[in-house]
């Protein structure tokens, strides 16, 4: 008896002889849409792939020198074909978890299930296949923290046992599989617990041991937590924030709404890399601890230190220019928006000075710099503080997206302002971007105004 929704599998990807295997059944069990075809065939996967695209569409690539698979993307899904080593059974004694460890033909059939997965699946527990599956690929330590937040599954308790045990094989992986790793654990609801449960395995502090030194740092009166748990707190409070923007920006969440759907870079939404960004932004705090004479802790130039750090992890990760940047931009300004707060009401001069420095990212980086306010509860932090950082969130947003709205073409060139004002080198620069800063203010509107400002 098929599958239900095996049909629509095989409209997608129609390779004959092929069994469907892993996340793909364990999926259509669920109800879940089956994103990844994951197929095994008898013969040359490549062949398979090329039949598969000539026939239904897509474009095929290899996708595994190692296991010489291949895979086909379709419309916005994959279809990953790879060769069996022998009967299907011995082939699924050879995958992670038993849930991903079932098959079944595609033409239709009975689903093989050697391990027990369809027990696994409705006891909602993450079995391992054997003691090996971590060593075989220690990816899969990534992997079972992030299939467990996702799918709202219990770790079995040999398998949490053998993860730790292993845990010290996660940095092995290329940083290309691992940020894809950590992308999808940030992107479900609560990314918090994702995060805990990848530290209850001992797996947080060798893929990204910059967090380790976190625990136990303590911080000012306004603070009730150490920076790990603020930390994560934070990106609690980013995803929420993120997910409803009505509800804390209220008339100004349109923007924000477009700048967290749009791609950031390596598959991370805007959504998503806020996320990432959340997770770095204090990061450098234990670093710069310092306690006065009074008692008083400071983190002076955590923000601009733990940007350098997470464009470090990203390169260590192999991340895209435009997602470094885009941590970069978030770590570095987290801190702006509430230091103006009681510069309230802003003008278009200091909301274009925001602009400047959080571009472009500064919905974005509002968002963090809330959702930061958010989760600081500590005995000096009053409930007024957490209103008037949001009523600056609103206004900023507006006055943001006022400025962007507007085309200003530059009253002087760079050139004629070198002739005019008689500068050269960085001194045209500087007068470029005064210039700029000062039609943002609309201080100045003409040529003459703009003529006497850079001769003054």
């Amino acid at each position: 008896m098929s599958l239900p929704g095996l049909e629509v599998v095989r409209a997608l990807a129609p390779v004959p002889d092929a069994w469907l295997v892993g996340g793909s059944v364990r999926d259509l069990m669920l109800g879940r849409d089956v994103v990844d075809v994951d197929l095994v065939v008898a013969e040359d996967p490549a062949r398979a792939a090329r039949s598969l695209a000539r026939a239904a569409g897509g474009a095929p690539f290899p996708l595994s020198d190692r296991h010489g698979a291949w895979r086909v993307v379709r419309d916005g899904r994959t279809v990953d074909i790879s060769r069996s080593h022998g009967p299907v059974a011995d082939d699924l004694g050879r995958r992670d978890f038993t849930i991903n460890a079932m098959a079944v033909p595609l033409a239709g059939g009975d689903v093989i299930d050697p391990h027990g997965g369809r027990a696994d699946l409705e006891a909602g527990r993450l079995r391992a296949v054997s003691d090996q599956v971590f060593a075989d690929d220690p990816l899969r330590l990534l992997r079972l923290a992030r299939l467990a937040h996702e799918l709202g599954f219990a770790v079995d308790p040999e398998a949490e046992r053998l993860a730790r045990r292993d845990a010290h094989l996660a940095d092995r992986p290329s940083g290309e599989r691992v940020l894809t790793e950590v992308r999808r654990l940030l992107e479900p609801n609560h990314p918090e617990e994702g995060i805990r449960l990848l530290d209850r395995l001992g797996v947080l502090d060798v893929v990204l041991p910059e967090m380790a030194a976190m625990r136990g740092v303590g911080q000012s009166a306004f603070h009730h937590l150490d920076v790990f748990d603020h930390t994560l707190k934070v990106l609690d409070a980013a995803a929420d924030v993120a997910a409803h923007p009505g509800h804390y920006l209220r008339d100004a969440a349109a923007p924000v709404e477009a700048a967290l759907t749009a791609e950031v870079g390596n598959g991370f939404t805007g959504r998503t890399g806020l996320r990432l960004a959340a997770l770095f932004h204090d990061i450098e705090k234990p670093a710069t601890r310092t306690v006065s004479g009074e008692g008083r802790v400071g983190f002076m130039g955590h923000d601009r230190l733990g940007a350098d750090t997470a464009a470090r992890v990203l390169e260590r990760w192999r991340a895209s220019h435009a997602l470094i940047r885009f941590c970069r931009v978030l770590v570095a300004e987290h801190l702006r928006l509430g230091f103006m707060v009681r510069e309230r009401p802003f003008d278009r001069r200091t909301a274009y000075g925001y602009l400047q420095a959080t571009a472009p990212h500064a919905y974005e980086s509002i968002v963090l710099s809330l959702a930061d306010r958010l989760a600081t509860r500590g005995v000096r932090a009053r409930q007024a503080y957490v209103r008037a950082h949001a009523q600056a969130a609103v206004e900023m947003i507006h006055l943001v997206q006022e400025l962007e709205s507007e085309e200003r073409e530059p009253l002087l060139r760079g050139d004629e302002i070198a002739r005019l004002a008689g500068v050269r080198g960085p001194r045209i620069g500087e007068l470029v971007a005064r210039l700029a800063e000062e039609q943002a203010a609309g201080t100045v509107t003409t040529r003459e105004e703009a003529i006497a400002l850079v001769r003054g």
